[in-house]
């Protein structure tokens, strides 16, 4: 009896082409982050800042300038994210391929929503944005466990270093958050710290560390075409 796995989607494309796909992604992500975080002005006409301002801030339509940007740039970006994990599971076989599939369709569609639904939409946007952070790090968890329990066929175990991140920052950041009680949970936030806030801090460590791995792998992935 054939063990080959049956391909999760139908479209066969180059690795290449799913790398670019990988960084084209990222780089739309980043992009509207920083078009948002530029003229941003907080309910207190404070400047944007990474080290006291949460992540989700920036798409905030009553107080993001060009929050459109950085919900646009996410909406665009966790596609794509959720279609290259889709086309990079057909090297992976047996339960690691299921699991991988499972978590990267749900980052990908909780990603996507936390555009389309910014903290204007409180309860729904902490509800998609809760399943991205916690199925976000379970994708480079996943990767790095078949990887270590066996090598995987064009990548190299240097990913494990980059996805040990991952799992780290956000493991720390869902125990850290896990504590935090805002003082107006459905208003804007009025005990920011001025300087440096732990919480959302860790929250941009977690994001970016993720970002940082979908650079890598699709790296990789650029290099494989190339030798």
């Amino acid at each position: 009896m054939s063990t080959t796995p049956v391909r999760v989607v139908s479209v066969s494309v180059t690795s290449r082409r799913l790398a670019l796909l990988g960084l084209a992604s990222v780089g739309v992500i980043l992009v509207g982050m920083v078009a948002a975080a530029i003229p941003y002005h907080g309910h207190a006409a404070e400047s944007y800042s990474p080290l006291n301002h949460f992540v989700s801030e920036l798409g905030e339509i009553a107080g993001s300038r060009l929050a459109w940007a950085f919900n646009l740039g996410l909406i665009l970006g966790g596609m794509g994210l959720g279609s290259f994990l889709l086309l990079l599971v057909d090297r992976f076989e047996g339960p690691f391929r299921i699991a991988l599939v499972v978590v990267g369709v749900a980052a990908g569609i909780s990603g996507t929503l936390v555009g389309v639904y910014p903290m204007d939409y409180l309860l729904t946007h902490r509800i998609v944005s809760s399943i991205l952070f916690l199925t976000g790090w379970l994708v480079a968890a996943i990767f790095s466990l078949r990887l270590l329990v066996r090598p995987l066929p064009g990548m190299p175990r240097w990913l494990l270093v980059p996805g040990g991140v991952v799992v780290a920052v956000s493991v720390t950041f869902i125990a850290v958050y896990s504590t935090y009680r805002p003082a107006n949970p459905d208003g804007p936030i009025a005990n920011r710290p001025a300087d440096f806030w732990s919480v959302p801090f860790l929250e941009w460590a977690s994001l970016l560390s993720l970002l940082a791995w979908f650079v890598c792998v699709s790296l990789v992935l650029l290099r494989e075409r190339s030798e």
